[in-house]
């Protein structure tokens, strides 16, 4: 595994508040982010004052609007990118604290996931619709990265894949999770509908190469077993 550039690990510590985990924890297990250059296979971002981007920022000014108390308290509750946020579509037990395999497991994709995410975004350099338009009535952390892909949609639908082969009766629930995930980070203002979009192409592009990867099937392996064990 090459180590990080200087460059996207300071990208990294500028979105420290949205990761659940320190800077200096951040690592990558089975992808090199910067080979897998999600930028190179992502559809570009719609370009700066084009119809299309100029909708895509309606669409964020009309989500902001109509944000209620509800949508707020949800958008926090999703902050943490973690197995737990999960436990409602899979049951109480599939909790950090009952499957620690699991939860480690979501964690390291977590980490290769946004990584890899942290690259694109660097390489792309899309502006967050709070920098096109600095009055929108945005919620919770203005990030300091950019904005395309979204990197919790990339989370959401990244840990709906890995979860959906653990729990293939669940797929269609977890991949509405998943949709929600995302869906908070338009209401809250901070990215784009396009950006989610990018966010669920990221995840399958990442999921095929954790899934070429024999360290992430045994990890995939330890933790079907624990499910197992747990269902006894």
């Amino acid at each position: 595994m090459h180590p990080l550039s200087r460059a996207l690990l300071a990208l990294v510590w500028a979105t420290l508040p949205l990761t659940p985990v320190a800077a200096a924890e951040l690592h990558a297990t089975w992808i090199d982010p910067e080979a897998l250059a999600l930028q190179r296979v992502l559809p570009p971002p719609p370009a700066a004052g084009s119809e299309t981007e100029i909708a895509d920022l309606a669409a964020v000014r009309a989500a902001v609007a109509t944000r209620t108390p509800e949508d707020e308290r949800r958008i926090t509750a999703d902050l943490p990118c973690t197995l737990d946020r999960f436990a409602d579509v899979l049951g109480p037990a599939f909790t950090a604290a009952r499957m620690p395999k699991l939860a480690a497991l979501i964690e390291h994709v977590f980490q290769d996931g946004e990584l890899a995410v942290l690259a694109a975004k660097s390489a792309i350099g899309r502006k967050r619709p709070y920098t096109i338009d600095p009055d929108l009535r945005t919620f919770g952390h203005r990030s300091g990265s950019t904005s395309y892909p979204s990197g919790h949609a990339t989370f959401g639908y990244l840990a709906a894949t890995v979860l959906g082969i653990l729990a293939p009766e669940k797929r269609e629930a977890l991949f509405a999770r998943a949709d929600q995930y995302g869906r908070n980070r338009f209401e809250a203002g901070t990215h784009f509908p396009s950006d989610l979009e990018a966010g669920k192409i990221a995840a399958a592009i990442i999921a095929e190469a954790l899934l070429s990867d024999g360290g992430f099937q045994q990890a995939l392996a330890d933790a079907r077993a624990e499910i197992d064990q747990a269902g006894r």
